[in-house]
């Protein structure tokens, strides 16, 4: 009874059931015990080997491999395999692209493919013995194929879906282990950069603090080579500068324990063909190399051996400036002392702060060379020419015989250049003027660029004004030239106004002789222009001319007949609309409109300025009322000159605007010149504080063309600078090319001010200004000056751009 029992097909149902119970058991303690024992791996190949063993002698799969897909996801390799493909032998395919076999195709399609009989797959590839039937499962994370586990099997139709769920699993638990893996190599690599940046970064620090605090470059090197000594072998140490424009080698700093240099001994440029310092030089790459490499490297490059042969070298470049480069160089006499890739990294990080350094200080004399000479031409400024003119005065007391002279030019009609071809011809025309100029002048006199198209000569130790009127005319003659500008033919043509001194004249003073050289300019420019005309007392009674401007201007002001016009200030990341300049124009109703270089120097000699900053606050303040209850949230930033700013109720008078239009006081910002600043600095402060207090900006204008910008920037604190568009105008594509550009954003950044610069007038210099950090701009390229009404619907179409 028992027996019929046990034959009935419910029992035999249940003991296959009970059979396939007891196995699917046994495979899940085997994969339980697989995630265990995989957590304690922590080694790639270990982690592949252990899952190849235990699929093929543990679950049944008898032959199994595993491939890695490389960083390339272009091939697999093949990591770990057992069974009859064990990596201990030579056979089969360690290496697949995603083309080749079921496994390639499988990586491919990132899914599981089943072969049931190879023999009815294309993609089926023979490894190491024929087979019937392939399994191969993609080991997938996050989207990403990492490897694929393959088995095979000589007969056909082996593999069942139990297998595929199974190989599956293995799959997903091999998947999270090689991204564990992963993560760790990441998190043991960044320990060990972010340990070596630490030691790096604190030396760095010292090196970079100490650029700013050392009172000379000497000190500054022998720092440097003290920090440098304390990370590696450094006693043999030295710093090359090269001068491009010079062509000249000096070591500003050299220190070795088997030779000697003087620091600032120059050398010619032939060393640059000969030493590896000059190699280094020439490649522009760093160098490494030991003596065994030295002596085939010395008959390779032609070099010579300067000084004891090192038993290592090892230089870095580096570059500082338009023109001066360099390279830091340390070598070692001792055999067992040898440089390696960190070393190498170490002295690139100083190089670059070494570079940082001279780039300060070359930067620091362009911007005092800046401050003495006109940006465009590189001429000498009106500062340099009236400290020249004083100087010649002084000479001739003590040197009686030593007559000088000052000619004053302006060319005629410059403005029709502009107009007709751009600012960008017309400043190339004036650096071309100026060469002709030079060519006309001797080595001892001086040539200047007061401003716009206008230009001064200093003759000194002229034997008379026949000599005076002979350079006269032949910078005339010199001028009837065409001046070449790319491909334009472009005809010069000045008027020159001469003023000439003997030490008996009566009462006269450097500034008198340039007046008076100005007043005969104007009056050859009255005489027909192209000619020269030498000042006498009769033409005193010109300078009356400027008294009846100022009577206009008066006129004007009573009858309205100025007019604001609004540029826009843009922000240079995302082009958003910060403000607007107000601009003022005279409408004169017989000249028509007249620009405020034509005007606003005689109204601020004549103190009328201050009743026009009057007038352009009222009316800009007026307008930004009308605005601000349209919605409209930008500031107008008006120009106020020095004397106005010094006013005592100056702040008041403001308040009671404010109050009466019934705006806040952040719609207005207030743009300053240097000079404006320093006519009456404590007054300025008061103002300039009690301004700031009420939340209108300060912006500082046209800065570096003034008196004397860096030490005056501590006396005041201001908001933005404004960058003069004599910096901007001749900008290349290269954001390196412009270190005056570049070191004024820097201080501003420092200070803590944001900078606006003037003048964009293409893509390319708004580009390299928004790569430098400069914040906003304005010019041309965004808009010319408009009228309110335009202003409105240049605002209205920019922002429908932006959105």
């Amino acid at each position: 009874m028992t027996k019929r029992y046990q034959d009935t097909p419910e029992v035999t149902q249940l003991n296959h059931q009970l059979a396939q119970l007891t196995e699917q058991n046994h495979e899940l303690k085997i994969i339980n015990q697989l995630a265990i024992e995989l957590h304690q791996l922590n080694d790639v190949q270990a982690v592949t080997d252990y899952v190849a063993s235990t699929l093929a002698f543990e679950l049944g799969f008898e032959d199994c491999a595993i491939y890695l897909v490389d960083a390339s996801q272009q091939q697999l390799v093949r990591y770990a395999a057992a069974g009859s493909r064990n990596l201990t032998d030579d056979g089969g395919y360690r290496k697949l692209s995603m083309q080749q076999g079921i496994v390639g195709y499988c990586a491919r399609q990132r899914r599981t493919i089943l072969a049931h009989d190879t023999r009815q797959n294309e993609h089926y590839l023979l490894d190491v013995t024929p087979s019937l039937s392939e399994l191969a499962v993609p080991v997938v994370d996050e989207g990403l194929v990492l490897a694929v586990i393959d088995s095979e099997h000589q007969q056909a139709n082996y593999f069942t879906v139990r297998h595929q769920r199974l190989l599956e699993s293995i799959a997903s638990i091999l998947a999270s282990k090689l991204r564990s893996l992963h993560t760790m190599a990441q998190l043991e690599e960044s320990v060990d950069k972010l340990e070596y940046a630490e030691k790096l970064q604190k030396s760095l620090y010292e090196i970079a603090a100490f650029s700013y605090l050392a009172e000379d470059l000497s000190e500054f090197y022998s720092h440097v080579h003290q920090v440098v000594s304390a990370l590696m072998y450094a006693p043999n140490f030295f710093i090359a500068l090269y001068d491009d424009e010079k062509d000249q080698l000096h070591f500003p700093y050299f220190v070795d324990t088997r030779g000697d240099e003087t620091p600032n001994k120059v050398y010619p440029k032939e060393i640059l063909k000969s030493s590896l310092t000059g190699y280094v030089f020439r490649t522009d790459r760093p160098l490494r190399i030991n003596r065994d490499e030295l002596i085939t490297f010395y008959q390779q490059h032609q070099l010579k051996v300067y000084g004891k042969m090192p038993a290592c070298w090892l230089g870095v470049p580096f570059h500082s400036g338009d023109s001066v480069h360099g390279v830091v160089v340390v070598q070692s006499y001792i055999e067992q002392i040898h440089y390696d890739h960190g070393d190498q990294e170490l002295l690139t990080f100083v190089a670059q702060h070494i570079s940082n350094a001279l780039e300060r200080v070359f930067s620091e004399r362009k911007l005092q060379h800046q401050a003495l000479h006109d940006s465009l031409t590189a001429l000498p400024n009106r500062a340099l020419f009236l400290d020249r003119v004083n100087h010649a005065f002084l000479r001739m007391q003590r040197f009686p015989e030593q007559k000088l002279a000052v000619m004053y030019l302006d060319l005629d009609k410059f403005k029709a250049v502009n107009d007709t071809y751009g600012h960008t011809i017309g400043d190339a025309f004036l650096i071309a003027v100026g060469k002709q100029l030079k060519s006309c002048m001797r080595q001892s006199d001086t040539l200047a660029r007061l401003g716009g198209d206008e230009f001064a000569i200093l003759l000194e130790d002229v034997e008379g004004l026949t000599t005076i009127e002979e350079v006269a005319r032949r910078i005339l003659a010199a001028l009837q030239c065409p001046v070449q500008v790319g491909t334009l033919s472009l005809l010069a043509s000045t008027s020159i106004g001469i003023s000439f001194c003997e030490l008996d004249a009566p009462g006269l003073v450097p500034d008198e002789l340039i007046r008076r050289a100005d007043i005969a300019m104007y009056q050859a420019k009255k005489d027909g222009r192209g000619v020269y005309r030498v000042y006498d007392e009769s033409m005193q009674a010109e300078t009356a001319s400027g008294w009846s401007i100022e009577q206009e201007l008066t006129i004007a002001l009573l009858d309205d007949q100025f007019h604001l016009m609004y540029q826009p200030i843009v922000a240079l990341q995302g082009m958003a609309i910060q403000g607007f300049e107000a601009l003022i124009r005279w409408q004169h109703p017989e000249r028509g409109l007249i620009a405020p270089d034509h005007f606003i120097p005689i109204a601020e000699q004549s103190r009328l300025i201050i009743r026009i900053d009057h007038y352009v606050l009222r009316k800009a303040l007026r307008q930004a009322a009308f605005w601000f209850a349209a919605g409209q949230r930008f500031y107008l930033s008006v120009n106020v000159c020095g004397a106005t700013l010094s006013e005592p109720g100056f702040v008041t008078w403001l308040d009671e605007l404010f109050q009466q239009y019934g705006i806040p006081c952040s719609c207005l910002a207030l743009e300053l010149t240097e000079r404006s600043l320093i006519e009456n600095i404590s007054q300025a402060k008061d103002s300039l504080r009690q301004l700031r207090q009420r939340g209108i900006r300060i912006l500082l204008d046209d800065f570096g063309t003034g008196y004397s910008s860096l030490s005056y920037l501590s006396e005041f604190r201001l908001d933005v600078l404004k960058i003069d568009r004599s910096f901007i105008s001749n900008m290349t594509d290269d954001a390196t090319d412009h270190p005056i550009v570049n070191t004024i954003i820097a201080l501003a950044k420092g200070l803590q001010l944001s900078v606006v610069a003037e003048g964009i007038e293409t893509k390319a210099q708004q580009q390299v200004l928004q790569r430098l950090g400069c914040d906003y701009g304005q010019g041309y390229w965004f808009a010319r000056p408009l009228s309110a009404e335009q202003a409105m619907d240049w605002l209205k179409a920019a922002r429908a751009d932006l959105q």
